[in-house]
């Protein structure tokens, strides 16, 4: 899980480098075309127009918290579903304990020999008359 969460911290940043570079190189690229306009592509559409390209990143870097969002909702159902599992499981388990640690109660009581706290108390009574 935590791999899945390093790499979905890492998709924006890595898509921002990677818009950022691809616009960088468009821009150096528009930038010598301007030097040699003679050598320009006849072709329209030869170069892409640097607002399509951002346009297409852009879309893509929203399509991805898009899928990040969803992928958050998805384990929040997760979570939540865990959570109510352990409620009941605590629900389940918390009466055993109660019992579980009575029942240690006794057996010490046991142990000693049926003399507990009240035996003692009894004792110190009656040894003061």
């Amino acid at each position: 899980m935590a791999d899945e969460e390093r790499s979905a911290s890492g998709i924006v940043p890595g898509l921002v480098q990677e818009f950022i570079a691809q616009f960088r190189r468009i821009t150096e690229g528009l930038e010598g075309l301007a030097g040699i306009r003679e050598h320009l592509p006849s072709a329209p559409g030869a170069l892409p127009l640097p607002g399509t390209l951002s346009a297409a990143e852009l879309a893509t870097i929203t399509d991805s918290i898009a899928a990040q969002r969803r992928s958050i909702e998805a384990m929040k159902a997760q979570l939540s579903s865990f959570d109510e599992q352990l409620a009941v499981l605590e629900q389940l388990l918390g009466p055993l304990a109660q019992w579980s640690s009575k029942w240690a109660e006794v057996e010490e009581w046991l142990l000693k020999g049926g003399h507990g706290p009240q035996a003692e108390g009894r004792a110190s009574r009656s040894d003061r008359r």
